[in-house]
Order: C-alpha cells, then structure tokens, then sequence
C-alpha cells in the first residue's frame, strides 16, 4: 500500500501543483504501473483510493502514484469537508473509460493505463486522448498474422516489430502498425494505431486473442522506440541471434526446458560479428563461422530431445543430432516435408561452415560447395553477396518461424 501524508490541503496542493511523473527511477530502474491501493492523509481527513494506478520501480521499489489520480484525490477532499465529524472515506479510479479509437472492434483496455508516462499526451495534436493507449493481446495472435499470406510481421528485434495487412492497386500495405512484446509475454499494440484496421479478418484476429491489461509498458522496446524515440534496429545477423534467444526463453517459459549450451563461448563469438562492407570472403567467412557456432552447436541436444518427449515425437530419437531433433520438434506441427524445408537453412549454414573453414577432403568441399551454388542459383560460389544475403534472409525467417509457431499443447 502507497501512503501518503500531508498536514493541510495547501501542502497536498503545493506537491501536485503541475505533477508528472518521470518513467524512470533515480536508480536506474524503471516505473510501472501496478494497481494497488493508496492511502493519502491530508490534516485529518484519510481518504483511500481502491484500485489505483502507482508506479512502481523495477528496481528499487521506490513508488509514486498515478499523476491523473491527484485530481480526483482534491475534488474528494472537498466533497468530503462538506461533512464534517466523518473523517473517512474510500474511492476507487475507474477502468472502464472508452475512446474514440477502433470504436467497431471494442477492445478490451484498461484506461487507468493513461497514467503510465506519455501515454495521455501526444505529439501530434490531431490525435486525441488515449490514441496511446496500450491495448494487450496473447501472444498467440502473431502466429494468426504470420501464417496468413495476406499479412507481413516483421522482428526488429527479440521483441519489437510491426504487422501489415499487405495492400492491392499498387499500394504496398492496407495497414501497418508497431508492436511490442511485454516481460509476460503479451503482445502490446497502441489503441489509435488499431484505428487504422477496419476490416472483419483482422479484427477477428485481434479480438480472439485480447486480454486484460497486465499494466507492462515502459521497459518494452516498443514504448522506448515509439514514445521515447530510443530507436533501436539491429543488423539482421544480430536479430537472428535475438530471435534465437527469444526462442530458447518461450522454451523455457512453456516447458521449462533450457536449450541454451555453451554460452560464453556464444557470446564471444557474437562479438566477432561486423556487418560486412565487401562482402569478401574474409567478411562473409567469419560471419558463416561465428553463426554456425552461436545457431547449430550453440543448442542443446539433451535439450532438444526433452522438447521432442514434451511435444509429443513418438519417433526413435536415437542417432539424432540438434538439427534433425528440432526438425522433429517442427514435423509436430508442420508435417515431415514442411518442417524439412523450414529447418534446411541450418545445414546450409554447416555446409558453408565446411566450405569455409572445415579440414576436410577437397571432393567433400567441393561438393558442399555445389550444393550452394545449385540452392541460391548463383553463377559460381564466390557470388559472396548474394550468398550470404540469401541465407541471412531464410535464417531470420526461420527464427521468426520458431518465436511465433506453438507447438504441442504445453505452452499458455
């Protein structure tokens, strides 16, 4: 409980006179929001506030309420001197406010979310209270817009990104819109950027999976990038290995299985990767190497088989190794040919390890070498670029597979 005291009404008045609270704690830490209950004392009166929205560092612990809540807090004070010998009194702040925003999907919102820094103000003075509003879905819906063809979602990094429903005539996109991804899980979109969806599929979409607010909003990457202009857009080789990481955390968080292996030698290869310039081989070489170090030994094979048990591969696991295990993990949902194709990336990605750095048999070399040339339809294996641009492109497409797919039924 958040307590307050102040001696008179005047004091109370001088501490909220033009209060807005900071999203971030002198620690270092970040505020968020929780709903607890505050109770303020002013002179003789205690008023409490059921249901309000306090912020809350991440960090420290330090706490502040609402800076909408103060207001309400005066208004009370006074109605309250009106009946004097009755010293207390209870209110509680409403969650229920609608907007003007996606009237036709009627969204489930939390308005007290409005406390949360920056989200009731808005640089561009067209658009109205609560078009930053954070309106939260399970994150399920983004295998809906990810699986359909008439829709593209894209990572920009572990957990921020957008969704656009592709356009007709010419035009590239009908809409598209930033997300975020919260510290549970929930997809965050803001309520005026749902505005722009009009159409039935994808509010349906959107409608099966929205959820209560859970209130998680500033330490996302999508707040910072869009209300804080903290953009962050990493090369794609380093989305890859975000991507990845998002992938082993959902693992876990579903089954408690860890697939992490060997990580400090992962992350001092990850220091090795440089976006390259020429793409010449010595650019291109170290890159192929340092990622089939990070993506196909840098898993766990006892990891993997448990995955296998827990999504319910029937099949005889001996002799498998990482990429034909998490092959089998994909044939669950996917059927065998599909998932063959999804996870082929990976054995490129060796085979190019082998024609790069590999000791081995120069028949072996050439014939890996073949393949690569046969599968990206190059004139000769030193089209550096158009190699390894092709396989940086299925290779985040393979790990924005795995971060959206469900697999089995273990995972909520």
């Amino acid at each position: 409980m958040l307590n307050l005291c102040f001696k008179d009404i005047a004091e109370f008045e001088k501490q909220f006179d033009g209060y807005y609270p900071t999203d971030q704690c002198e620690c270092g830490g970040n505020f968020e929001i929780e709903i607890s209950t505050a109770q303020v004392q002013i002179a003789d009166k205690t008023i409490t506030v059921n249901e309000c929205p306090v912020q809350k560092c991440q960090k420290c612990g330090k706490q502040f309420i609402g800076h909408r809540i103060p207001p309400n807090i005066y208004q009370t004070y006074h109605q309250f001197q009106s009946h004097p010998g009755n010293n207390i009194c209870m209110m509680s702040i409403r969650s229920d406010i609608r907007f003007e925003y996606a009237k036709k999907a009627d969204f489930k919102y939390d308005s007290r979310d409005l406390n949360i820094p920056g989200c009731d103000v808005d640089m561009d003075p067209t658009n109205t209270e609560g078009f930053s509003l954070p309106v939260y879905f399970d994150r399920k819906v983004l295998n809906n817009f990810y699986t359909d063809d008439d829709y593209e979602l894209d990572f920009f990094s572990e957990s921020y990104g957008d969704i656009g429903k592709k356009g007709t005539n010419g035009w590239p996109y009908e809409w598209k819109i930033p997300f975020g991804i919260d510290a549970n899980d929930k997809v965050i979109l803001f309520l005026g950027d749902l505005d722009q969806i009009e159409d039935d599929r994808s509010i349906m979409f959107l409608k099966s999976y929205n959820v209560p607010s859970d209130h998680i909003l500033v330490e996302t990457e999508l707040y910072q990038a869009q209300l804080k202009c903290i953009f962050s857009q990493p090369i794609i080789e380093e989305r890859i290995i975000l991507l990845r990481d998002g992938f082993y955390k959902k693992v876990n968080r579903c089954y408690g299985i860890d697939l992490s292996h060997l990580e400090n030698e992962i992350n001092e290869k990850r220091t090795t990767i440089t976006k390259p310039v020429s793409y010449t081989e010595r650019e291109v070489s170290g890159n192929i190497v340092a990622l089939d170090g990070i993506l196909n030994e840098g898993i766990s094979q006892d990891g993997l088989k448990e995955l296998c048990k827990a999504v319910g591969v029937t099949d005889n696991l001996k002799g498998l190794r990482t990429r034909k295990l998490l092959q089998a993990v994909i044939a669950t949902k996917e059927g065998a040919e599909k998932a063959a194709a999804i996870v082929a990336p990976l054995f490129r990605l060796n085979d190019l390890r082998v024609c790069f750095a590999h000791l081995l048999p120069a028949d072996d070399i050439q014939k890996a070498k073949e393949r690569i040339v046969e599968t990206y339809k190059l004139d000769s294996f030193t089209e550096y670029r158009k190699l390894y641009e092709a396989l940086m492109n299925e290779l985040y497409e393979l790990y924005k597979y795995l971060n959206v797919a469900e697999f089995g039924n273990t995972c909520t």
